[in-house]
């Protein structure tokens, strides 16, 4: 693949093959060479208030709500996530809208020609992409997901207006470290002294708490300062003198309730009957999404034991309702799929696995090992072939649930659509 660049008016897919080849490695920890480029294309100095999002799930669904609220009390925002499902433009949204092609090609064109010959992933330059977009569009606020851990996330050259980790749990563990307490201390290392660090994870690792400490944060923990009580159909929040309850969202309700923290405490919280329109409009792509109804199949990104929890209480609703699962799963090869798969076996009656594609990916054969032996589950090359032959089968007492990560969802939604 040519590593010469793209001219202005190539189209976003050649930028996006040269990004995807101009660094050797697709992951480089370490801020030093993306503060530079930032530095010499100028796209740090902005009046934009900065919200950085980390944590281990949840972090599109919490932005997501706060991008609602923020848009119903007439803010401008620009939202930055990944990764994506089907196009690379539901990465950057201006006022909860995706952009046209020239606005992405244009920020990739000033950070090849500024960046010289200092080296940066296709990740460093989407996130530098994105910041030089919202400075562009001057929006009054940025939510800025986190891509890996925090501490050395290249989002983490930013000043932020507050700090959020929405939960803390074992994912990319030759990264971040496989216990809990190493995972959380990376994260925190989005905190600053003296700026608000909101944490909703109902478990905090001692190692946030002494950190955000250490640096004289503004920590405002869960289960300390701000109380998130689930019922069935309902959850309470809580904190320093407001006291609501809600309709439970499309998304977690542990990730409303955070975002309501950060808005509270930062003095933007809409009243109660803007948050509750705002909450019942929420929905999240991929996020226990439903693609039919006949036959019912659902799909969601779930590809970690904590996300596989969550998944696990949403199916668990579907059977108190009479359903059947059939569970369609297909992974990539460095998650944690035994720990996934043990979250979730006793939800499932019926499994179908799928092989993905990519050096990343794992064969159906391979996840076929992580299920009891007393198991029998069809394998199948693709998610496309594994539909095909799938979706006749599903009688109305069925449920399917696509999962197991990004690629797998796209995978689904691409093949339903065509």
């Amino acid at each position: 693949m040519s590593k010469i660049p793209p001219s202005q008016s190539s189209s976003l897919d050649d930028w996006l093959c040269y990004l995807d080849n101009v660094h050797p490695a697709s992951i480089e920890m370490g801020l030093e060479r993306v503060a530079q480029v930032a530095t010499q294309v100028d796209i740090l100095d902005t009046n934009s208030k900065i919200i950085l999002i980390g944590g281990t799930n949840g972090k599109g669904t919490t932005a997501r709500c706060l991008e609602s609220m923020l848009l119903a009390q007439g803010y401008s925002v620009g939202t930055y996530a990944s990764p994506h499902l089907i196009r690379y433009n539901e990465r950057v949204r201006i006022n909860g809208k995706e952009l046209d092609d020239h606005y992405h090609i244009d920020a990739f064109q000033l950070l090849d020609e500024g960046r010289k010959d200092l080296p940066l992933t296709y990740f460093e330059f989407g996130t530098l992409g994105a910041l030089a977009i919202f400075k562009r569009f001057a929006v009054d606020y940025v939510l800025l997901e986190v891509g890996l851990g925090g501490r050395y996330d290249a989002t983490n050259i930013v000043t932020p207006f507050a700090s959020v980790i929405t939960t803390i749990d074992l994912d990319h563990k030759e990264y971040l470290g496989d216990t809990r307490e190493l995972v959380g201390y990376d994260k925190a290392g989005i905190f600053r002294t003296g700026t608000p660090a909101i944490v909703g994870d109902l478990d905090i690792p001692a190692t946030v708490i002494d950190y955000g400490k250490e640096i004289a944060a503004d920590l405002v923990l869960s289960k300390r300062d701000f109380i998130f009580t689930p019922n069935i159909d309902r959850f309470r929040w809580q904190y320093q003198d407001y006291d609501y309850e809600f309709a439970n969202p499309a998304i977690p309700a542990q990730n409303a309730a955070t975002a309501l923290t950060v808005l509270a405490k930062l003095d933007l919280l809409p009243d109660e009957a803007k948050i509750a329109h705002c909450l019942s409009a929420l929905s999240v792509e991929g996020r226990f999404q439903q693609l039919s109804e006949k036959p019912l199949v659902y799909t969601d990104v779930a590809h970690n034991p904590e996300s596989a929890r969550y998944l696990a209480g949403k199916l668990q609703q579907l059977r108190d309702r009479g359903f059947k699962i059939h569970a369609l799963v297909a992974m990539l090869a460095d998650k944690d799929k035994a720990a996934v798969f043990e979250s979730i076996s006793a939800k499932v009656d019926i499994w179908s696995l799928a092989s993905l594609s990519g050096p990343r990916a794992e064969n159906a054969a391979n996840l076929a090992s992580y299920l009891d032996q007393s198991v029998q589950a069809q394998c199948f090359d693709s998610v496309a072939e594994a539909l095909t032959h799938v979706m006749p089968t599903i009688s109305d007492d069925t449920a399917l649930i696509v999962f197991g990560s990004f690629l797998t969802v796209a995978d689904a939604i691409q093949h339903l659509q065509n």
